[in-house]
């Protein structure tokens, strides 16, 4: 009779099978169970939650009618007030609205809301009325204000030089009556001096009461009580009636008549019903009738949420019900999907834990663990029998598996180190040989056979068995199977030497532990390191030879350089001298000038003018003095030692040096700087030669033009990175073939005996040592421009050298 086998597959299907049965008469209980409930949720969300939202809108809407109303008082503008009147009408129109949608509201509760809804209209008509009198007021007030401003000057403008008059007359009879006295002459009476001193203080008072008066009506256009308005008031008309008693005092005189009318004007702003006192009443017993208008809307809005919450306390009983309703069916729903889903859950958890676990899972992972053994070299790992299902067949296949690498490994190992290109030495961890290849065996001229079982070491001469013990020492105790690699010297049986490289590896076989050495001979390499060294001696001797003379040159070349650029230096103060010699020569003659009057101002007594001629020939000293100090800076040898440098100012100084040439040739100079310092690093002093250099080539270069046609301009920009320095000039340019021998040492384009051709080598030299750049081309206006380009600098809160 046939066994009859039942595979993993169709046990599965059986216990799935059942789970999925039970699942899908859970599915079919639920489904009737929410369909009833469906009914209960459709009434609250089709009846109840409509009724909330209903209630939600009315409370929405009288949140609104409160925050709206505030906004209308503190409008300041017409448009302001007739959009807030728009957002009102608006809120009402949705107060009706959600009147008429309440399905549960009575006739009269409707009726009710209705005429509440009519005095929230009606107030906040009010209300709007209130506020547009209160704006048309304070425009009027404004405006009084306003032209209180300008009669205050007008007043100030009339009464100062009034009382500036009355002043200088009352000097100018007390000076009579000194001199009367002086003169013993009793003939004239001070009566006019005591009149003049009365006119004067009471113009004072005028002046005094005037400014108070318009004080006190400013004041009170900005006062926000009553009891300050008043008393504000009462003041002013105190000052109003002494401003007419002193006015009246001085009526006879007829200067006075334009500051009367000024006056006149003010009382009417100060007194009656149009005053800006009464005004400004009006204004705040207004503010306090809105103030209670607004506190009647609270009133209407709260009598309306109170209707409200009768409907929206019926409204909660409904719903209440019905959920708690809803809230029973679902939770006997509940209960019965709990019971059928601990059901299927006990059923798939008894699967997966007796059958899944314990006949699959666990033969499985004792087949697993026997390819791991397998895997990982261990071929005499023992594979457990499985039964006769398909895990059985798999254990039968693993074993026919270990057997066939069995064989195929050690056939395949030994012929690989048989015919190995290399030395290969197998030892225990004794230090045991138990292994020794062909290619071995050629190295050390000795046989295979006779090699097995001696030491390890004996392979290197007696020297360095301790250094190959240790190596092979260290290679055991790491947990890196990675190879390490020696150079020996290696011992033949004959007794001869040779140098070999070591490769030693711990490998793992059938569970031992041993080691590998791989052997090369080196005896070519080392003879070719040998020579390697000897050459490279020999080029590093000749290298440094060649190096001591290059340095020997660029010393000896910087000199030079310095040389040259002293030169240059010397040579630009030389084609200044002239200039320099009239600019010092301005000064001599002026200072000269003085000296000769000085004399005749002594003799003459007039000790002030001789001093400020004195202070004037000491300011001149001065400038000359500086001059000579900045000619000797100049003219001074520098070593290179750079600083922080603010470009405008050694510009300004290279065109003191070149000034009096421009003004002799008459150059029209144009000046383009930042507003603030550029900073770059370099030597100012340096930095100056160049500037003196290049401008100087342009005023010689635009004085060829017409004396109308001679302009040099100087621009100074700062990009993110660099410093950008440009002079222009319209003269007649340079030759294009000159371009690229400008620069060259000793050429020029000029006349001899004018030029040495060093100015704008060294200003190159200069510039390249700053880290920039120098470059000479052509406008397309037909101009000639050089421009330099320094890196910029950043000051911090110190210059600091480099």
């Amino acid at each position: 009779m046939k066994d009859l086998r039942v595979g993993i597959w169709a046990r599965l299907l059986i216990a799935f099978g059942a789970i999925a049965g039970i699942t899908l008469l859970v599915g079919v209980m639920a489904l009737l169970i929410f369909e009833h409930s469906s009914s209960l949720v459709k009434s609250i969300t089709e009846r109840y939650i409509p009724e909330i939202v209903q209630v939600v809108e009315f409370a929405e809407i009288g949140g609104e009618i409160i925050a709206v109303a505030p906004r209308l008082l503190a409008t300041g503008d017409d448009n302001a007030r007739m959009t807030i009147q728009s957002d009102i009408d608006k809120l009402l129109v949705r107060l009706n609205r959600q009147i008429k949608l309440m399905d549960n509201a009575t006739t009269d509760f409707r009726a009710e809301v209705a005429k509440l809804a009519g005095k929230l209209k009606k107030n906040l008509i009010d209300l709007q009325q209130m506020v547009a009198r209160r704006l048309e007021l304070q425009k009027q007030l404004n405006k009084m204000t306003e032209g209180l401003r300008w009669l205050y000057a007008d007043l100030i403008s009339e009464i100062d030089p009034l009382n500036q008059d009355y002043a200088y007359n009352l000097d100018a009879e007390l000076e009579k009556l000194i001199d009367a006295v002086k003169r013993r002459d009793q003939t004239l009476s001070p009566a006019r001096l005591q009149a003049n001193r009365h006119f004067k203080e009471t113009i004072e008072k005028i002046r005094s009461n005037g400014v108070l008066l318009v004080s006190l009506m400013a004041q009170a256009s900005t006062s926000s009580s009553l009891g300050q308005i008043n008393s504000l008031a009462a003041l002013s008309n105190d000052a109003i009636a002494f401003l007419r008693i002193d006015i009246n005092e001085l009526s006879a005189d007829a200067s006075l008549f334009t500051l009367k009318q000024v006056f006149l004007e003010i009382f009417l702003l100060a007194e009656g019903n149009q005053s800006v006192f009464s005004i400004k009443t009006d204004i705040i017993e207004g503010a306090i009738k809105e103030q209670a208008t607004l506190r009647k809307n609270s009133v209407y809005v709260n009598r309306l949420r109170r209707l409200i919450d009768e409907i929206v306390s019926k409204t909660q009983e409904e719903t209440l019900e019905a959920v708690t309703r809803a809230r029973k069916t679902l939770e006997r729903a509940r209960l019965l999907l709990l019971a059928m889903v601990s059901l299927s859950l006990a059923i798939a958890i008894s699967v997966l834990w007796f059958y899944v676990r314990g006949s699959i899972v666990a033969r499985l992972a004792a087949l697993s663990r026997s390819m791991g053994a397998i895997a990982a070299g261990d071929l005499s790992y023992e594979v457990p029998k499985a039964g006769r299902d398909e895990i059985g067949q798999m254990a039968v296949a693993l074993r026919v598996f270990k057997d066939t690498a069995l064989n195929v490994e050690e056939a395949n190992a030994q012929a690989i180190i048989d015919n190995a290109a290399v030395g290969l030495v197998i030892a225990n961890l004794d230090g045991a040989i138990h292994f020794f290849n062909p290619m071995a065996a050629a190295l050390f001229l000795t046989d295979s056979e006779i090699m097995v079982g001696r030491s390890l070491y004996s392979i290197v001469v007696e020297e360095n068995r301790t250094a190959f013990a240790n190596a092979c020492d260290s290679v055991l105790e790491t947990d890196m199977e990675s190879y390490v690699l020696y150079t020996f010297t290696g011992l033949r049986s004959d007794g001869s030497t040779f140098p070999i490289d070591l490769s030693i590896r711990k490998v793992h076989q059938r569970k031992q532990t041993s080691l590998m050495i791989t052997v090369h001979d080196v005896t070519e390499r080392e003879h070719a390191q040998q020579l390697l060294r000897k050459r490279v001696r020999e080029k590093t001797e000749h290298l440094s030879r060649i190096n001591l003379k290059l340095r020997q040159e660029i010393k000896k070349r910087h000199k030079t350089q310095n040389v040259l650029v002293q030169a240059g230096k010397l040579s630009a103060l030389g084609q200044l001298a002239a200039g320099i010699a009239h600019e010092m020569n301005q000064p001599l003659s002026a200072i000269r000038y003085y000296l000769h009057n000085a004399r005749k101002l002594l003799e003459r007594g007039r000790i002030e003018v001789h001093e400020e001629n004195l202070q004037k020939m000491g300011e001149l000293i001065e400038r000359m003095a500086k001059m000579i100090s900045h000619l000797k800076t100049f003219a001074r040898w520098q070593g290179d030692h750079f600083a922080l440098v603010d470009v405008v100012p050694v510009m300004e100084q290279a065109l003191a040096l070149v000034m009096a040439k421009l003004e002799k040739t008459g150059v029209h100079l144009v000046k383009k700087y930042p507003e603030t310092p550029i900073t770059v690093k370099g030597d100012a002093i340096r930095l100056e030669q160049v500037f003196v250099n290049i401008i100087g080539n342009a005023i010689d270069a635009v004085s060829e033009n017409p004396a109308n046609e001679r302009d040099v301009i100087i621009k100074i920009n700062a990009s993110h990175e660099n410093v950008i320095i440009g002079v222009l000039d319209n003269g007649p340019g340079i030759d294009s073939n000159n371009y690229d021998a400008i620069f060259d040492p000793f050429f020029t384009t000029k006349e001899v005996g004018q030029g040495l051709g060093l100015g704008l080598s060294i200003s190159y030299n200069i510039i390249k040592g700053f880290d920039g750049t120098i470059v000479a081309g052509k406008e397309k206006g037909g101009w000639t421009h050089f421009f330099i380009s320094l890196p910029k600098v950043i000051r911090v809160a110190h210059d600091s050298n480099w």
